[in-house]
């Protein structure tokens, strides 16, 4: 190292200033791999509803339910339907 003094204080910042950016770095690296994997699962769902889509589209559409043609007259029946 120099003998210098103000060498000596400006070499001291600096490796100050990489140890500060180096753990700034690793912040922003787990950051990354966090929203890399919360982007994943957003991609997997936003995936499956589109399959889910595709396939009810395929679907054939079912006929329209019938009516039954004699419902008793008793309340409870009333409110089934």
């Amino acid at each position: 190292m120099s003998e210098n003094p103000q060498v000596k204080d400006i070499l001291e910042h600096i490796e100050t200033r990489e140890r500060e950016l180096a753990d700034q770095a690793e912040q922003l690296r787990a950051r990354i791999e966090e929203l890399t994997r919360q982007l994943g699962e957003i991609d997997a769902e936003s995936e499956n509803l589109r399959i889910t889509r595709k396939t009810l589209l395929t679907l054939p559409m079912p006929s329209p339910a019938a009516e039954p043609a004699d419902i008793p007259d008793h309340p409870a029946y009333q409110q089934m339907r």
